[in-house]
C-alpha cells in the first residue's frame, strides 16, 4: 500500500511541476512575449519611438515598448503609454508595476511610484508618457504586470514576459 501512495504523490508533484506555467526551463523555456501579426500599432508620433527590432505590446488604454527578442539588460526605466494621456491632469500617475520570476525562487519586485517622462520624436514633435523602473535582482525569465488607475472605476492592466540578461 505504501508504494502506491508514494507513486500517487510523486505523480501529482510531477504533473503539477510540468504543467505549472510559472516554471520555465531556462532561456529556451521562457514564454517571452513576442511581436505578432495582430500587435497593437500606436498612433503617430508614438510609433516612431519603437527601436530597431523592438515592438509594442498592449492596447490604446495602456502599452509599452519591448526590446528586440524580448531580451533586456536593464529595467530601471520602463515607459508606459496611453492614448490621450495628459500629464497636466495626471501629475502623479497611479501606475504600479510588479515583476515575478518564472524560472526560479525570488521574491516579487515592485514599484508603486511613477513619474512623467517626455521624448522628442522624428519630425520635431514630442510625446509624454509615464515612467517607472524595477530593480531586478537576477537574470532570468520575468513576468511584468503593470496596473494603471486613471480613475477608481477604470483600471488598465498589461502583462508581458521578458528574458533579463545578466
Amino acid at each position: 500500500m505504501l508504494p502506491r501512495i508514494w507513486f500517487r504523490v510523486a505523480f501529482i508533484a510531477l504533473a503539477n511541476g510540468c504543467t505549472n506555467k510559472s516554471l520555465a526551463a531556462g532561456k529556451e523555456g521562457c514564454p517571452v512575449t513576442k511581436a505578432s501579426d495582430r500587435a497593437f500599432v500606436p498612433p503617430l508620433p508614438y510609433r516612431t519611438m519603437v527601436g530597431s527590432g523592438g515592438f509594442v505590446v498592449g492596447t490604446p488604454a495602456l502599452w509599452t515598448v519591448i526590446g528586440p527578442h524580448s531580451r533586456v539588460q536593464d529595467l530601471s526605466k520602463l515607459p508606459y503609454f496611453r492614448q490621450g494621456y495628459d500629464w497636466m491632469k495626471d501629475k502623479d500617475p497611479r501606475l504600479t508595476v510588479v515583476a515575478r520570476r518564472l524560472d526560479g525562487q525570488y521574491p516579487m519586485v515592485w514599484n508603486g511610484w511613477a513619474n512623467n517622462g517626455n521624448a522628442s520624436v522624428a519630425g520635431g514633435g514630442g510625446v509624454v508618457f509615464m515612467v517607472t523602473g524595477l530593480d531586478i535582482p537576477a537574470a532570468g525569465c520575468w513576468e511584468i504586470a503593470a496596473h494603471y488607475v486613471p480613475s477608481p472605476d477604470n483600471i488598465q492592466a498589461l502583462t508581458y514576459t521578458v528574458w533579463v540578461e545578466p
